[in-house]
């Protein structure tokens, strides 16, 4: 159910007496119509708010997507760090990228995000702050956190070493994340992550921990534990044997990668690391042929 949440609360518009003076309060999110029409913000179970925004504002936020302000990339675009200049919040901008035979694929996926992280409010699950949705312009605006993805940090990219007093703490924060996604207290019925790896795992100024990337995420259906899809979606190397099979999608898909996670905690190494030789680009099969102590 695509943006459901969404559009019901965008249903309540502004009345023409209102200021429309409000750069954070714009179009309905049916955004396919392109009125030129407001909208109230969309607002979560739990009381904050979502909000509509325009093209112009993305690239007054980022500089026009300056170099600068780049801060990774995606299967499915670009993310900038910009400051909304009506709030002064600094936040990272996914600005969507893709060829013509993806468009759709890229469309789905920013439909999910926006309807699933609308519903969704947990300390270890990184906040959407507003989307834009302008023709064929789509950006989502997140919670800017400062030390990155955990990936990097592991491979030595970020500034900070980890100790393991953080790692832990790490582990831990994305552990109740993803036991929130999993409990139907959520959205009334468990969500499935299907892309959790150490890239989706963003790290705040203590290093707290917040899974991002919802694009592939999947509601299961109501009462059922397996959920058998067309095609095997996520990042090889965090696939769960099963799923990889038979294309039946479970919760344990996410606790499997949520694994190998811990693995690249424990170990430094990357889930699959194309520079080693070719018995060793896989860690779940390293860890299975060696003792753990090999690895330090």
């Amino acid at each position: 159910m695509p943006f459901g949440l969404v559009s019901a609360w965008n249903k309540r518009r502004r009345s023409k007496s209102q200021d429309h003076s409000d750069p954070w309060v714009y179009r309905p999110v049916e955004y396919w119509k392109l009125e030129d029409q407001t909208a109230q913000p969309t607002k979560r179970r739990h009381g904050s708010s979502i909000f509509t925004l325009r093209v112009k504002e993305m690239e007054d936020a980022t500089c026009s997507f300056s170099e600068g302000n780049f801060l990774g990339k995606g299967g499915f675009g670009r993310v900038y760090r910009g400051t909304l200049r009506s709030r002064e919040q600094v936040v990272a901008i996914k600005k969507m990228e893709l060829p013509s035979f993806k468009e759709a694929e890229g469309e789905r996926e920013f439909r999910v995000e926006v309807d699933i992280l609308s519903r969704l409010d947990h300390p270890n699950l990184v906040s959407l702050i507003g989307y834009c949705a302008d023709r064929k312009q789509r950006f989502l605006v997140y919670e800017y956190l400062s030390n990155g993805n955990l990936q990097d940090h592991l491979n030595g990219i970020g500034e900070a070493k980890m100790d393991w007093t953080q790692r832990l703490k790490v582990a831990i924060g994305a552990a109740r994340g993803l036991a929130y996604l999993h409990s139907p207290s959520a959205v009334g019925i468990p969500i499935v992550h299907r892309d959790f790896k150490s890239t989706n795992v963003l790290l705040g100024d203590n290093f707290e921990a917040k899974i991002s990337d919802f694009g592939l995420a999947k509601l299961m259906p109501e009462g059922q534990e397996i959920y058998a899809t067309a095609m095997v979606l996520g990042t090889f190397g965090y696939f769960d044997p099963e799923y990889t099979s038979t294309g039946k999608l479970t919760l344990q898909s996410d606790v499997y990668a949520f694994g190998v996670v811990l693995l690249e905690l424990l170990t430094g190494r990357r889930a699959v690391d194309l520079n080693q030789g070719p018995t060793d680009q896989n860690l779940v099969l390293q860890v299975r042929k060696f003792k753990i102590s090999s690895f330090f």
